[in-house]
């Protein structure tokens, strides 16, 4: 199918479209024309299945959650929280006393029972605590540090983001404005050479119209020619009957 087109539009020159009417009639038939354009394919067909992330197990369970419209589940915040180990079934010891838990913020939880440290059990849930405890430290010390980090670099990195969008903006600005002042110069050179030879066009045009005219006077004169010719062989025969002569011979 052919993609290449014939623009012979001259709307520095063709005024029709201005009378009464016209525009109504040019939109008919451009709905018409419009109407046997073949319609737009689907973007689905276009483009053959495909499976994503059929590399990642994690990826496409979570794009299996999202095409049921199931919720995310919520995240475990257990592990940000400083929880005491909780008594065990073998800590019944009278030693066992009781702290309050505190979480990443500092916030007071709801006090719980200690295990016993004496005992073996009690021992690992304390180590487990304390390993917990130390990470949480090490995780707010980070917290610090990149707070520390963005105070003393983030302003001048942002600063030099914001050039580098303000220095794109002013490129993609340019080429829009070199892209209209060529168009524009591109509009200016259709209308002056579509007006350079509108006169040219209307003479042309005048006289196509006197040529057609005149062929047309020519082929009603010449229908008449041949109507009158027939009637004169028709009159012939019918004195060569009344007289008794032969036709003659159609040379």
């Amino acid at each position: 199918m052919s993609t290449q087109f014939n623009l012979d539009a001259l709307p520095y020159v063709d005024k029709q479209i201005d009378e009464p009417g016209t525009r109504s009639i040019v939109d008919k038939l451009v709905a018409a024309e419009m109407k046997k354009m073949p319609k737009p394919r689907d973007p689905a067909s276009i483009f053959p299945d495909i499976e994503l992330f059929k590399d990642n197990e994690l990826m496409q369970q979570e794009l299996d959650r999202v095409r049921r419209g199931k919720p995310m589940e919520q995240l475990d915040l257990t592990r940000y929280q400083l929880n005491p180990p909780t008594s065990t079934d073998s800590a019944s010891s009278p030693s066992t006393s009781s702290s309050s838990s505190i979480d990443a913020n500092g916030s007071q939880l709801p006090t719980q029972p200690s295990a016993s440290e004496e005992l073996p059990e009690g021992r690992a849930q304390w180590l487990e605590a304390l390993d917990n405890a130390n990470s949480q430290l090490e995780h707010q010390s980070q917290r610090v540090l990149n707070l520390e980090l963005v105070q003393k670099f983030g302003n001048n990195a942002w600063n030099i983001h914001n050039y580098q969008l303000e220095y794109d903006l002013l490129r993609l600005r340019k080429q829009v404005d070199e892209k209209r002042a060529e168009v524009m110069e591109l509009n200016k050179l259709r209308k002056r050479d579509q007006l350079d030879v509108a006169d040219s066009l209307h003479r042309l045009e005048t006289k196509w119209g006197e040529l057609i005219s005149s062929t047309i006077q020519v082929e009603m004169a010449s229908a008449t020619m041949e109507q009158e010719l027939e009637q004169l062989k028709q009159y012939e025969i019918k004195l060569c009957k009344e007289l008794g002569v032969p036709l003659p011979d159609a040379k």
